[in-house]
């Protein structure tokens, strides 16, 4: 009698709690879902209870759906947050997954917390935005036009994207997912805009570099590699007169190099680089390899996951190259 006294506490506690709460068993079929969680997330219960919560997800993301489980089911005392724009019914709202383990070391189900974070989005997104406008607004008439000219910047990026069908959608894919990794480590903060942008525009350089060495389907000779290497400096020059701020330029010229010092242009190491350059650098890597390529096919995914592990602290800033592997593994990025 007792016992059940305490579970329905514990149940009444959990149907109360404002944050929204949809627990599963170990075979992820939602077993509770609290009136929170459908509010916040605009589902009504009797849909998805007895369900499993691989087919409460499009087919689409289903592949992303059982990497995030079996993550839970092997991570004891490990969570990850997702983001979730909901563009329909305008919200955004942040679950966090968490397995559950009894103290036996049992997996005994997953617990997925949601809370609506529209508000302070907005919130972030107008600060961010009235932040950036004090600075234009503070800038001399040129810089006034800086964003336009940047725009243009960028209406060259996809002249670039259009000469390479390899490369097509590359930056704006490297951009989504330098963002993505800044937002989850950061927020959105006044660097986010630069970092996204940078990220937007990091191989402008390449529009300098013939077409039969950019396009060339074979491997490229010791010194074609060499002129291609010189893309990240010729970016950088051709966005420092539009930067005088100099908070884009840096992360552009030095998104190749290396954690290890062994990268160009200038085999910086470390917190020598810039650590917007060090999220493109981590971001620029993991798209190459899920794209196809003039020399090879698309990368797997399992096959790109392990070589961004394998070159974190080499090639990578470990930290940025753990929080990509955790949004990949957990389906937060393609």
């Amino acid at each position: 009698m007792e016992q059940a006294h305490e579970r329905n506490v514990y149940r009444l506690a959990l149907e109360q709690m404002r944050e929204g709460i949809i627990l599963s068993d170990a075979e992820a079929e939602i077993m509770f879902v609290n009136d929170a969680a459908e509010r916040i997330r605009n589902i009504r219960s009797e849909d998805i209870l007895g369900r499993s919560m691989l087919l409460c997800h499009k087919e689409s993301s289903r592949e992303k759906v059982v990497r995030a489980i079996d993550y839970l089911k092997t991570h004891e005392g490990k969570t990850f947050r997702r983001m979730v724009t909901d563009v329909e019914n305008e919200k955004v709202y942040e679950n966090v997954y968490a397995p559950l383990f009894d103290s036996d070391g049992m997996f005994h189900g997953i617990a997925v917390v949601s809370h609506d974070v529209t508000a302070q989005r907005k919130a972030e997104e107008m600060k961010a935005a009235y932040i950036r406008a004090q600075e234009v607004a503070l800038d001399n008439l040129r810089d006034q036009y800086r964003g336009l000219i940047l725009t243009s910047m960028e209406m060259l990026i996809h002249l670039l994207e259009e000469r390479d069908k390899y490369t097509d959608g590359h930056s704006k894919r490297v951009s989504e997912i330098t963002a993505k990794l800044y937002e989850y480590r950061y927020g959105i903060t006044g660097s986010y805009l630069d970092i996204r942008l940078a990220a937007k525009l990091h191989d402008i350089g390449k529009l300098c570099i013939s077409d039969s060495i950019i396009g060339k389907p074979g491997k490229l000779t010791e010194e074609e590699y060499e002129t291609v290497k010189q893309h990240s400096s010729i970016a950088a020059d051709i966005i420092r007169p539009l930067d005088p701020g100099q908070r884009v330029t840096p992360m552009i010229r030095h998104h190749h190099e290396r954690y290890d010092g062994k990268g160009y242009p200038d085999k910086l190491r470390a917190d020598e680089i810039p650590e917007g350059a060090r999220v493109i650098s981590v971001a620029d890597a993991y798209d190459s390899m899920r794209s196809a390529r003039p020399y090879r096919g698309a990368i797997p995914f399992e096959q790109c996951v392990e070589e961004i592990k394998r070159n974190a602290g080499t090639q990578f800033d470990p930290i940025w190259a753990d929080v990509l592997v955790e949004l990949a593994v957990t389906g937060s990025i393609e």
